[in-house]
């Protein structure tokens, strides 16, 4: 075996390697002693090859396996679930939460529809309009969907950026388009025929008599109640559908609004869904009737609740909206919230002070509630023009 005859002294050695300190530690493990060593070429190879060449010493990093976009979205979404509001503290409304899986769902469509492959990187312009040709074009959606998927996607690419993974810094410029389109509200013709409806007449008992039978044929009536007690279900939504006319509270703050939250003439409340101070007027007039309502249900109500809790409210709207011959519009709690703010300013009441009543803080969010009463727009427009002449 070749060998060599290494008589090394310290500072030869250090003056042919390298100066760093790894490099001297780890000669010294191999030459405890600077003396004499017989050693062979292949030993001394061997030692030296982790000192001069560390590099080839280190195992290379594995690529890191890429990262399914919707596999991420599902994290994501599963994330959010557990966020808290951060006013009330509440968790996430498994509202939202089924819009972010529509969201995901529309994305996975187009990917398959398209054989447009989604990934971190690939965010970027090009995917921008290829979605937006696909969703507004194609699939005839409005700009106001296609607003909200790329929102959400937004979001959830800023989120991806806070996990450290590779996000196309084009996402930025993705823009979420938004257009008012109006709300639906009742017009205050339309609310009075909800209101005027007597369940004591016998024009209206035998009408409900006809829609209970029909929604038994179809089995959309409980069994087990009678038709006294169905009827009566159908009043107690009526009035629960008002209540969120004369207040603009939500169906879930008009279940709990009681009496301890009228303050004189005032309805103070907090709103529970976004923890907003709501101040509503409490005393009556031609269109809002708030204080006869409440009268109405007086010590007929648990837990000192203004009205009874309405269980199935917007399935019994349906038999209140047929009773009150209403086409236009399909009748549920969500109107009533609506025709409040734009009744209320029809007569006049400045936005700032309804804004102060449904517990909006910005005049763009309120304005999503704030429908047309073409029939009050009209005579604004005839009293407000001097010398029109009045058809006959």
């Amino acid at each position: 075996m070749a060998t060599i005859w290494a008589s090394l002294n310290r500072p030869f050695f250090m003056s042919q390697l390298s100066g760093s300190e790894n490099t001297l530690f780890s000669a010294h493990n191999w030459l405890p002693k600077w003396g004499s060593l017989h050693l062979s070429v292949e030993q001394l190879e061997a030692a030296l090859a982790p000192v001069l060449h560390p590099e080839q010493a280190i195992a290379p990093t594995p690529p890191a396996a890429p990262v399914d976009f919707l596999e991420l979205m599902d994290r994501w979404i599963d994330e959010y679930r557990r966020k808290l509001h951060p006013r009330t503290y509440r968790p996430t409304s498994e509202k939202t939460i089924a819009g972010l899986k529509a969201t995901r769902s529309r994305f996975a469509q187009f990917a398959e529809a398209k054989q447009y492959p989604l990934t971190l990187e690939g965010m970027n312009l090009d995917f921008y309009n290829e979605f937006r040709t696909y969703l507004m074009d194609e699939l005839s959606q409005g700009l106001n969907t296609f607003g909200k998927h790329i929102s959400r996607l937004s979001t959830f690419l800023a989120w991806c950026e806070e996990q450290e993974l590779p996000v196309h810094r084009q996402y930025r410029k993705f823009v979420a388009p938004s257009q008012y389109v109006g709300a639906e509200a009742l017009t205050e013709h339309e609310l009075r025929r909800i209101r005027d409806l007597d369940f004591r007449s016998g024009e209206v008992q035998a009408r409900l008599l006809a829609l209970r039978g029909e929604r038994r044929e179809k089995g959309n009536t409980p069994g087990q109640w009678s038709y006294q007690q169905w009827a009566a279900h159908v009043e107690l939504a009526r009035d629960k559908f008002l209540e969120c006319c004369y207040t603009g509270l939500r169906i879930s703050d008009a279940e709990r609004l009681s009496w301890h939250h009228v303050k004189g003439q005032m309805i103070h409340i907090k709103s529970e869904k976004t923890g907003g101070e709501c101040y509503i007027p409490f005393y009556d007039d031609d269109v809002f009737r708030m204080v006869s309502l409440a009268q109405h249900y007086e010590h007929r109500t648990h837990g000192d609740l203004l009205l009874p809790i309405c269980y199935r409210v917007n399935e019994f709207l349906k038999v209140v909206q047929q009773l009150a011959g209403l086409t236009r519009l399909n009748l549920t709690t969500k109107l009533g919230r609506k025709t409040f703010a734009t009744l209320k300013l029809y007569q006049g009441v400045p936005t700032r002070l309804v804004m102060q009543a449904t517990g909006h803080t910005t005049e763009k969010a309120f304005n999503h509630y704030v429908g047309v009463d073409t029939i009050k727009l009209l005579q604004e427009f005839v009293r407000k023009s001097p010398g029109m002449r009045r058809s006959a």
